[in-house]
Parts: C-alpha cells; sequence; structure tokens
C-alpha cells in the first residue's frame, strides 16, 4: 500500500488545484459579458481540416479561451458576442451588458499576430488589447499585451491555436 501514498498526494493535490474556480473579492467585478473582435481575419492553419472546419477564425479561438480563463479566475459570464467588426463599438458592448444585466464587458481585441517563426521554433508573436467596459461605455481598465508565445515544435506543427490560447490566457490573467 505504501507504493501507491506519493501518487495519492499528488492525485489530492491535483484535485484541490482543479476543483473551484478562485473567488472574487468583494466589491469586485464578478457578472460580466465577454466581446471580442479581431484586426486578423484568420490565422495561419496547417491542415485542410481546420481550413475547412473553420478554426482558422481567431475570434472562436478569442472568445471560448476568454470565457474559460474568467471562469477560472471566479467571474461569471453571463453572455459572449463575437463583434463582425475588427473593433466592438461602445454601442454594441453597452446594449450586450444591459442585455444581459452584466455589471461590465471584458473586450478582447486581435491587433496583430507574427507566425513566421512558428515551425522553425515554435514561436509566435501576438498583440492583443483587453479592456473593462462598464454599464455607461466608459473604459475602466485597458491593457494592450505583446506576448511571444512559445510552443513545442511538435505542438506548433499540429495545432496552430495553441499559441493564440496562450496569449489570450496571458492577457486575460491580467482583468482585476
Amino acid at each position: 500500500m505504501r507504493v501507491f501514498r506519493p501518487f495519492a498526494v499528488a492525485l489530492s493535490l491535483l484535485l484541490t488545484a482543479c476543483a473551484a474556480p478562485q473567488v472574487r473579492p468583494p466589491g469586485a467585478i464578478r457578472k460580466v459579458v465577454v466581446v471580442v473582435g479581431s484586426r486578423v481575419d484568420t490565422l495561419p492553419t496547417s491542415t485542410y481540416r481546420e481550413d475547412l472546419m473553420g478554426e482558422g477564425n481567431p475570434r472562436t479561438v478569442l472568445v471560448s479561451q476568454t470565457e474559460a480563463v474568467l471562469r477560472e479566475r471566479g467571474f461569471e459570464v453571463v453572455g459572449s458576442r463575437i463583434s463582425a467588426a475588427p473593433a466592438p463599438s461602445t454601442d454594441e458592448v453597452v446594449r450586450l451588458i444591459d442585455d444581459n444585466k452584466a455589471e461590465a464587458a471584458v473586450v478582447v481585441v486581435l491587433g496583430w499576430i507574427d507566425a513566421s517563426a512558428i515551425y522553425s521554433l515554435g514561436r509566435a508573436d501576438v498583440v492583443l488589447d483587453t479592456g473593462v467596459v462598464s454599464p455607461t461605455g466608459d473604459l475602466k481598465w485597458r491593457n494592450e499585451t505583446h506576448t511571444v508565445s512559445q510552443v513545442s515544435v511538435f505542438q506548433a506543427q499540429a495545432d496552430w491555436n495553441s499559441y493564440l490560447r496562450k496569449a489570450v490566457i496571458e492577457a486575460v490573467r491580467a482583468v482585476p
């Protein structure tokens, strides 16, 4: 039975870490909507399947990853919208906040991607603009992140969305 003790300890630590999302501090924004936009129309894709299934659309990666990180951080995501425009308008954001009775909107806009070194180095440069907008349309917080996503060369060849996911995680973790 002693052989399984290290495994049991590691398993309990893993389950404890993954069990519950963080709790937002009292008075902090908790109920949000997510609005994403992109100045990049398509991600560079590596397979026909990604092209055929539309997985090269950066907006779908942005919205799903942003929602996941916010929920992990204790936010309640009550709605989301993928803007057709490169950057969502203030009216569009305020309308989504009102429709969902949210406290604020987390807006993420993909500004630029350089994936020229993805095959050789497993590296991509990503620029994201992240902001928090109040129900009145005021910008409460803004941060532009320039992330150099480093992924394994195998992962870079198999899943080109992985570098964008890493950049979104870094950008959204900074949201207050």
